[in-house]
């Protein structure tokens, strides 16, 4: 899986960068196997708020798979808080998409042994 991250108001240093990928990289299990076009696209932003005191922190993600994007954004007030959420919010999104894409393919599964039945009785 191909990620790439950005920073808008926001230098990306070495440890945010890490951070990050470290936190991503534990979607991959949800990307089918042999997905060569997923990728996910990372922004990190620095913004303020009208009636918010101090900096806040913008995490989005867009995820590409098999023809699917899948876009999850948050705002905290730390960006490492912002980065655990945006991945909490990835796994339930992919979680529900993978359970969903199984299912699918467990009910086509079953009316093709239904159909096999018929044909040898």
């Amino acid at each position: 899986m191909h990620i790439t991250i950005t920073g808008v108001h926001l230098e990306i240093t070495e440890a945010i960068r890490n951070y990050t990928l470290e936190k991503i990289k534990t979607i991959e299990k949800y990307v089918p196997k042999g997905d060569s076009s997923a990728h996910a696209q990372i922004e990190l932003s620095k913004t303020t708020h009208h009636h918010t005191n101090g900096d806040v922190f913008q995490a989005e993600a867009v995820v590409h798979i098999r023809g699917n994007d899948f876009t999850v954004r948050t705002t905290q007030d730390d960006l490492y808080k912002a980065i655990d959420t945006l991945k909490d919010m990835l796994t339930r999104e992919l979680a529900a998409y993978k359970d969903k894409e199984r299912s699918i393919l467990r009910r086509g599964a079953y009316k093709v042994k239904q159909l096999l039945k018929k044909l040898t009785d």
